[in-house]
């Protein structure tokens, strides 16, 4: 017999039970939607599925944003850019306080 301190957690499962399933209704819709998409086909109009699919557009308009994003493009050569002059500008400090805390040491002597 094993004793312990702490209590081990039970495993836990998740269980979903639809609190309401109307397998008729789901039929119907889905012939419906099926209706819309060749009364739209024969018409020649482009088809949209307007069945809600969770997240969808959430990416969708993340995706659009990245493409359309024309500052995505140049970031990189604009970060590249800008870490150059930084570098030049930091390089240019150090060598302007090198001569002068040089002077400074001389003088100090």
């Amino acid at each position: 017999m094993i004793f312990s301190l702490f209590k081990t957690p039970s495993h836990r499962v998740f269980h979903y039970e639809p609190r309401f399933y109307d397998e008729r209704a789901e039929r119907r819709e889905e012939v419906a939607e099926e209706a819309q998409r060749e009364k739209a086909i024969r018409e020649g109009k482009e088809w949209k599925n307007e069945r809600y699919v969770p997240g969808k557009h959430i990416r969708g308009k993340i995706r659009a944003a990245q493409e359309n994003n024309r500052r995505h493009d140049m970031s990189k050569m604009t970060q590249r850019v800008i870490s150059l002059i930084t570098i030049v500008i930091l390089f240019v400090v150090l060598v302007y306080f090198a001569d002068y805390f040089r002077l400074f040491l001389e003088s100090m002597r």
